[in-house]
């Protein structure tokens, strides 16, 4: 009798966060981190997404506003992004993929025709007001 057991699971973070270092020369796959004793909850906190985009910018009529590490510092290493679009009226993203990331929407005013494709080719949409959120 034999008993196999195989067991997967996501490894675990070395630490509990990697505040970037912006400022670092180091080439790195993200940025290097700061000394944890020099971190504070300011390196936690952006204000990058108050401002409202140039949505005249492109002819799609949209802008997009991203946090990085280099305006939210905390954001680094933790496989997390976020991000504001704006509209014009009649504005619109073209079709656009996020490989091995998902995408979450929350519609602060209007309306906002949203949606995506499975693997199975089958189309998922819906017309999002204000106050609704679509994943």
């Amino acid at each position: 009798l034999t008993i196999m057991r195989a067991t997967c699971t996501d490894p675990n973070p070395l630490q509990d966060f990697c505040v970037a270092d912006t400022t670092s020369t180091l080439f790195l796959n993200g940025f290097p981190c700061l000394n944890p004793s020099t971190v504070t909850a300011a390196h936690f906190k952006t204000s990058a997404l108050g401002v409202p985009g140039n949505t005249s910018a492109n002819p799609f009529g949209f802008n997009v506003t991203l946090t990085t590490p280099k305006n939210l510092p905390g954001f680094n290493t933790q496989g997390i992004a976020i991000a504001r679009t704006d509209f014009a009226k009649g504005g619109l993203v073209p079709p656009h993929i996020h490989p091995r990331a998902s995408e979450i929407t929350f519609v602060v005013d209007g309306k906002v025709l949203v949606g995506f494709v499975d693997t199975s080719n089958k189309l998922f949409t819906q017309i999002l007001k204000a106050g609704d959120v679509f994943v």
